[in-house]
């Protein structure tokens, strides 16, 4: 039968609907980098030379990061690409226009890891503190050894493809991006998962509660990589000198005083909580409060040289915000949803040069899909495929679960912390550090997110 007009139009009407956000994420990109590339030299020049405002440079460079992260938001809207990733694709483009930044290495090691205290702080806050306990075990084992021959061995793959393909990539690279991108992101993970109806809790809870540790154990041992001689240093050793009595003892620095911090973090807002539970009047003072409390606990870990990041997310695990407090919650969330992600995004995609990026995107792409495809999955059944026997107990986990959670590989907010820290303060050649690395975030986030509610439900444990 043939279509009449009406169901023309329709059809027409809808197709044009699925296009729209595409046309608009194109346009978005595109105009920044014509006005990056074409007028940018030409805007910093003439912005520097204001006698009254000498710091009009930098502080344009913090404005368009604020309409960068509207514009990510919005240009990804309804369709199935993260806004991480087009905040990245801005940060390409509008890569002269952030240079004020990226020149100014206090300011943008203060942008990154006060971003990053606060993103850590935020998934603490989204694991409950119960099902942390009730599933430490498999969580430990997840984060911390998992992390630890998950860095190994994609170090391993680095540095082998690398020499395969003919890319002189130093050590220094191979040792510090197995470290750097070895946790998930549950900046990723969570809103996906909110959507979906698990039959069971604990694939859910795991991939959740993993994702929010592994984050703080990337951190501990990328910190622990860049004290060592790179330059010199083999892969090998490089992981053999974890079990030194002085990274040890670095170590145990790094999580007691980063735990102490974070206790303290949690009678802060203790006291704001009965504070604010005396009356229900919310005022912009409390959200302050609020924000300000995982980036004093990071400061004050780190003057003990403890680990910050830890402080921050023990702050906020420990934390349980009543219904008082569910607006400045809300507050913190977004402020990490519109400034710390689209900050540390755009950030990186600014380091990056797009030349080397298109250079290295052999290497890149394979070494980003033999880590989703067959590292990760390897590591979770290493580690957590003894729970397949324990049948008919809670304790246990089917192999549906076990294909889930291996699945679950996005690499995000982070990981991209690190890259950009490690630029700033390492001194020895990391050619393909950023380029590589930027490959397996883009690749991660872009195959993953879109396929893991429908692989939970086509698994049948989701409905």
């Amino acid at each position: 039968m043939p279509h009449t007009k009406v169901e023309e139009d329709r059809s027409e009407q809808t197709t044009g609907r699925r296009v729209a956000p595409y046309v608009w994420l194109v346009v978005s990109v595109g105009v920044l980098a014509a006005a990056s590339n074409i007028w940018g030299t030409e805007i910093l020049h003439r912005l520097s030379e204001l006698d009254d405002a000498p710091t009009a440079p930098t502080l344009a460079a913090l404005v368009l990061f604020g309409y960068c992260s509207f514009t990510s938001f919005y240009a990804a809207w309804k369709t199935p690409i993260p806004s991480f990733v087009v905040a990245i694709a801005l940060g390409i483009a509008g890569k002269a226009l952030f240079a004020p930044i990226v020149a100014d290495a206090n300011v943008l090691a203060a942008l990154v890891t006060g971003s990053a205290a606060v993103i850590l702080f935020g998934g603490g806050l989204e694991m409950p503190l119960r099902s942390f306990i009730r599933l430490f075990v498999k969580i430990a084992l997840l984060a911390v050894p998992g992390v630890v021959i998950t860095g190994l061995a994609l170090s391993w793959v680095v540095g082998t493809a690398t020499g395969a393909m003919g890319f002189a990539v130093p050590t220094a690279t191979v040792v510090l991006l197995g470290a750097i991108l070895a946790s998930t992101d549950p900046a990723a993970i969570i809103p996906l998962l909110q959507q979906v109806r698990f039959r069971r809790r604990a694939a859910k809870d795991i991939v959740i509660a993993e994702s929010a540790l592994n984050d703080v154990v990337g951190t501990l041992l990328t910190t622990t990589f860049l004290k060592l001689p790179l330059a010199t240093i083999a892969l090998v050793a490089a992981y053999q000198s974890l079990a030194s009595r002085e990274t040890l003892q670095f170590l145990g620095t790094q999580s007691a005083y980063g735990a102490l911090f974070g206790v303290f973090g949690y009678a802060m807002l203790w006291l704001l909580s009965r504070m604010k539970r005396r009356h229900n009047e919310s005022f912009g003072a409390d959200h302050v409060y609020f924000v300000a409390t995982p980036i004093l606990v990071f400061v004050g870990a780190s003057l003990f040289e403890g680990s910050g990041f830890l402080a921050a997310f023990v702050a906020g695990l420990l934390f349980h915000a009543q219904e008082h407090m569910a607006a400045t919650e809300r507050f913190l969330f977004q402020v990490i949803d519109g400034i710390a992600k689209p900050v540390i995004f755009v950030l990186l995609g600014a380091l990056v040069d797009v030349n080397a990026l298109i250079a290295y995107a052999p290497v890149g792409i394979a070494v980003a899909l033999v880590f989703m495809f067959v590292l990760r999955p390897a590591m979770v059944f290493f580690m957590l495929g003894g729970y397949w026997f324990i049948r008919g107990s809670e304790r246990g986990l089917n192999l549906r679960e076990l294909l889930f959670i291996s699945f679950v590989r996005e690499t995000g907010a982070i990981p991209a912390v690190l890259l950009v820290t490690a630029v700033a303060r390492v001194t020895v050649p990391v050619e393909g550090l950023v380029e590589i690395g930027m490959w397996v975030i883009l690749l991660t986030l872009v195959l993953a997110p879109p396929f893991t509610p429908w692989l939970a439900r086509r698994l049948e444990i989701a409905e």
